[in-house]
């Protein structure tokens, strides 16, 4: 491993390409990379370091983005707190739908103010 050819690997990892891509742009197999590995288990350190990089920079222009659109900001909310703000909702319980109060029914609509309704109706 000349240092050409570690720069070359750095380089695909800095933009969290694949083993097998940093072994293609620095023309080494992958089994002399992974020799490499064996001697210098740093080299794994540094790898995932590199490979945070485009994670890093990418929530940084979305958080500096955030001020330039509605949108931008919902996007990042809807990541950040998928409970609160995410599109999907989970309209189960255990696997099953959750009953839906069906207002048109007479038992229902009178029971409303009722604190022991359970929102199903008895008579179905």
């Amino acid at each position: 491993m000349t240092p050409e050819v570690i720069a070359k690997l750095e380089q695909v990892f800095a933009i969290d390409g694949s083993v097998e891509e940093a072994c293609s742009y620095a023309e080494i197999g992958r089994n002399s990379f992974y020799d490499y590995l064996k001697i210098n288990p740093d080299f794994s350190n540094r790898i995932a370091d590199l490979r945070e990089r485009p994670v890093l920079k990418a929530r940084q222009t979305a958080v500096n983005k955030i001020d330039e659109s509605y949108s931008n900001a919902m996007d990042y909310l809807k990541r950040k707190k998928k409970l609160e703000f995410g599109d999907g909702i989970d309209v189960t319980s255990g696997g099953k739908p959750i009953p839906l109060l069906d207002y048109t029914k007479p038992n229902v609509r009178n029971n409303l103010g009722n604190e022991k309704d359970t929102g199903v109706n008895q008579e179905d």
